[in-house]
């Protein structure tokens, strides 16, 4: 598999798009977020009903994240990564599926949910956190 920076430098030099997507098809990475939430409840041995339950959601709502009917906002996805107990790394990658932004340590908010995520915060912890620190909080 490339790196991610060879794929970028084969495609700044490519002439044509369609030359650089066929020789790349298979570097694209197309899992969809419900794909990768079904991967987290088998590597994490979680059931939804616990996930949707610790991270605050509405029930309805939550299993349409699951099943891919809705587009979850951001703060939706970092309380679904909190109720996972997912690790920072994790948490990017959930945020990149979700075709959010992900976390970046010098915006203050992020900031806070980065602390709140490496010291394994629950979704109820890291709210009081935020509003301690005057910030919005999650769900």
């Amino acid at each position: 598999m490339k790196s991610t920076e060879k794929l970028l430098n084969e495609l700044k030099s490519e002439k044509r798009i369609e030359n650089f997507t066929e020789n790349n098809s298979s570097s694209f990475n197309e899992i969809t977020l419900s794909e990768y939430l079904k991967n987290l409840l088998i590597t994490k041995q979680r059931t939804k009903a616990e996930i949707i339950q610790k991270a605050n959601l509405n029930k309805v709502y939550g299993y349409n994240i699951f099943s891919g009917e809705k587009s979850p906002s951001r703060d939706k996805v970092l309380a679904i990564a909190l109720a996972f107990s997912l690790s920072i790394e994790e948490t990017q990658y959930l945020l990149k599926y979700a075709r959010v932004k992900e976390l970046y340590v010098r915006h203050k908010r992020d900031s806070f949910i980065l602390f709140a995520l490496n010291r394994d915060l629950t979704v109820i912890e890291t709210n009081q956190l935020l509003l301690d620190m005057n910030e919005e909080i999650l769900v």
